[in-house]
């Protein structure tokens, strides 16, 4: 059974096995690392956030992670979140419009599923 775990402690193991075992040509996808350690695709993915917070050049596609060895080679990664930014930020400024007119109406939600049976 895979378990969730916390990403602290798998942080050091997956940037060892990234740094080592990977490259742009030899990526690792997530459920590769998960069965190393018998981990949750979310603490790969926390653990992997947490080495790039820490600076690490952990890039990632379509075919896995590894350990990048040049500039060039996060540059797909970083058009990636900043596209995910965008995504965030755009379904953000919906919600808070959601809920200023939830505001404006007495009642809030309420009124907006009154008329759903009818």
């Amino acid at each position: 059974m895979t378990r969730i775990a916390n990403p602290e402690l798998f942080k050091e193991r997956i940037l060892i096995h990234l740094r080592m075992d990977t490259d742009v040509n030899h990526p690792k996808v997530s459920r590769q690392l998960q069965a190393l350690w018998d981990i949750s695709d979310l603490t790969v993915r926390q653990a992997v956030g947490l080495l790039r917070d820490d600076g690490e050049p952990i890039a990632s596609g379509p075919r896995g992670f590894y350990y990048a060895t040049s500039p060039e080679q996060l540059d797909a990664t970083v058009d990636d979140l900043e596209k995910r930014i965008a995504v965030i930020s755009r379904r953000r400024h919906s919600l808070i419009s959601a809920q200023n007119k939830m505001r404006e109406i007495a009642g809030g939600q309420r009124l907006l599923f009154t008329n759903v049976n009818r």
